[in-house]
């Protein structure tokens, strides 16, 4: 908690925590430990927030007052573990946060899962399922940060990968500590390179192994086969230890940051003394580009709505709209400041562009209906012309006028 909320060290002094001091609220902290959710404040910007217990918490199973040989159940349950009661209130959290239309922040460091048979019969992985589901149906920015010395394993992976909603999901790790990845360095290097492969590296690599491989080659005499095998296996047993952590050592290196932001799975590797900084600035451009999306998707969605614009589109849409201004580039589109300025300074401009994109949607959709070809082309004529009269009786004199003159003027009558 000390992590969201900060706190005062030994001398007294304030550690700033990673949101506004004193804003954060806890909500439900009496039922499923194993996670902390809430509301704060980041730069004045509420949040929701939820966050992984990492401590052994207590669950407990009250008696059944009908059964008089019932009895209360403490139940230990392990930290940085979803079980069914957490999982369940995390879905809960993030519908709630959506309801109340509020960004999400999410400080993950799940190992999994509980597998146990008791949380299998709770119904573990249809709670896990409604996580997905929550943020499938999310609409506002939702950041997923891997803090310092934190890992997402096993299926917390699945559960919170930002694929799961490209449009509104981010993930985020600390640079250098933070690990990720489906399994964790001992199961790959367990699965990945086994004790045959290590052999075959050792024999690789191994100057003394190379040598003795050489003397077996060449010699024919079997007492001298017999003691270079031995002595073979001897090297092979005195290394293995020191290969199987090698192994382990380069399982890990594929989950850390700088090789998950290169694989595409991260947004981008924070360190976290500005972690602060760097997601008020992102969460101030999330929230101001999804403003402008939900204005460009409104605009798009016009008569029968053929096809209508994605969130996704909407934001390629916008970059082009931010590369076409005179010096910026695709590196700027990532600068948070930058893009929020050039939103700031070019809101006229992007008025008119969304005016502009209504305007060619219904030019498009009057075009389809008129050159469809056939009996769709000549009911859709025949219904725009009668729109347009029974529009034109709406008018008054001057209306009117300024209707036929457009009308004379694209038509070129």
């Amino acid at each position: 908690r000390y992590l969201i909320t900060g706190c005062e060290n030994e001398d007294g002094k304030w550690l700033s925590g990673f949101f506004d001091k004193g804003s954060f609220q806890e909500a439900l902290s009496g039922w499923a430990k194993t996670v902390v959710i809430g509301r704060a404040r980041l730069g004045g910007i509420p949040m929701g927030v939820i966050a992984t217990e990492n401590r052994t918490a207590e669950a407990i199973k009250p008696a059944d007052p009908a059964d008089v040989k019932a009895s209360e159940a403490v139940i230990q349950q392990a930290g940085c573990v979803w079980f069914p009661n957490s999982a369940y209130k995390t879905a809960q959290a993030i519908n709630d946060f959506r309801t109340e239309d509020l960004p999400l922040i999410i400080f993950a460091n799940w190992r999994g899962f509980s597998g146990g048979q008791r949380d299998m019969f709770d119904e573990v992985l249809k709670y896990g399922s409604l996580i997905v589901d929550a943020f499938v149906a999310y609409e506002q920015p939702v950041f997923v940060f891997i803090p310092p010395y934190a890992e997402i394993r096993g299926g917390a992976w699945v559960v919170l990968d930002a694929s799961i909603n490209a449009s509104v999901m981010e993930m985020y790790a600390s640079k250098g500590s933070a690990r990720g990845g489906v399994l964790e360095a001992n199961g790959a290097a367990s699965v990945k390179y086994r004790t045959k492969d290590l052999i075959i590296t050792m024999h690789r690599l191994d100057d003394k192994l190379k040598s003795l491989d050489a003397q077996l080659k060449t010699t024919e005499d079997t007492g001298e086969v017999v003691s270079i095998k031995a002595a073979i296996s001897d090297r092979e047993k005195s290394l293995l230890p020191v290969y199987e952590q090698i192994a382990v050592q380069f399982c890990d290196l594929h989950d850390t940051p700088c090789r998950m932001k290169a694989v595409g799975v991260i947004e981008n590797d924070v360190e976290w003394r500005n972690a602060r900084t760097y997601f008020f600035w992102r969460l101030r451009r999330k929230l101001a580009e999804f403003d402008l999306r939900k204005k460009m998707i409104a605009a798009a969605d016009v008569g029968r709505g053929v096809k209508a614009l994605t969130p996704l589109e909407a934001s390629a849409i916008m970059k082009g709209w931010f590369l076409e201004t005179p010096g910026m580039t695709a590196a700027m589109w990532s600068d948070d400041k930058v893009m929020l300025q050039w939103m700031a300074e070019s809101n006229h401009l992007l008025e008119d562009k969304v005016i502009q994109l209504t305007r060619d949607c219904v030019v498009q959709e009057v075009y389809q209906v008129m050159t469809a070809g056939g009996n769709t082309a000549v009911v859709g004529t025949s219904g725009i012309v009668e729109g347009i009269a029974r529009a034109c009786q709406t008018m008054n004199a001057e209306e009117k006028e300024k209707f036929k003159a457009m009308l004379k003027a694209s038509l070129q009558l």
